[in-house]
């Protein structure tokens, strides 16, 4: 009873502070997450299968972040860190490329923030975090070129601020 009663206070007094919990940002365990993005790290999984890979733990392609500031962590997927014992890099991602998605919580729920054929790192410098993509794009001659474009997150959008680079982010 003391416990509640004192994990009430914290809540309160962080809200009252303007500062999120330090359990509103933790990781979530793989049966937290959304459904879809579990059904999606199953496919990750199964289809490394039946290539003749091993799966690694489906979890090391998710990291969490809170671009939108409202104490509760967002989830990031990346399919390039998605570890497939036996096969080369990204054989488990369409022909294209792996993605990288972002889902943000907003109110509850989750929703679809962003995506990108693609990997990333985070800005963790920044208040709150913000995103730089690694993607190819490729030019009208036939050409391609990796870009790095920092993102930030704000009312369940992404908004492009320029090009970086991830050098020494994680």
């Amino acid at each position: 009873m003391i416990r509640m009663l004192l994990a009430g206070l914290v809540l309160s007094l962080a809200v009252a502070l303007g500062t999120p919990p330090a359990f509103a940002t933790t990781p979530l365990a793989f049966n937290d997450l959304p459904e879809r993005i579990r059904d999606h790290l199953f496919d990750l999984s199964r289809r490394c299968s039946l290539m003749g890979g091993t799966p690694g733990d489906v979890m090391d392609a998710v990291d969490f972040a809170d671009f939108d500031d409202d104490g509760m962590p967002d989830i990031i997927v990346d399919e390039n860190r998605f570890v497939c014992s036996g096969l080369r890099p990204g054989a488990v991602c369409p022909p294209l490329g792996c993605s990288t998605y972002v889902t943000l919580s907003q109110n509850g729920r989750w929703r679809p923030g962003f995506e990108v054929v693609g990997s990333y790192c985070l800005d963790f410098d920044r208040s709150p975090p913000e995103l730089i993509t690694i993607q190819r794009n490729f030019l009208a001659d036939g050409s391609m070129k990796i870009m790095n474009i920092r993102y930030r997150f704000r009312k369940g959008m992404a908004f492009q601020r320029g090009l970086d680079t991830c050098d020494g982010r994680r």
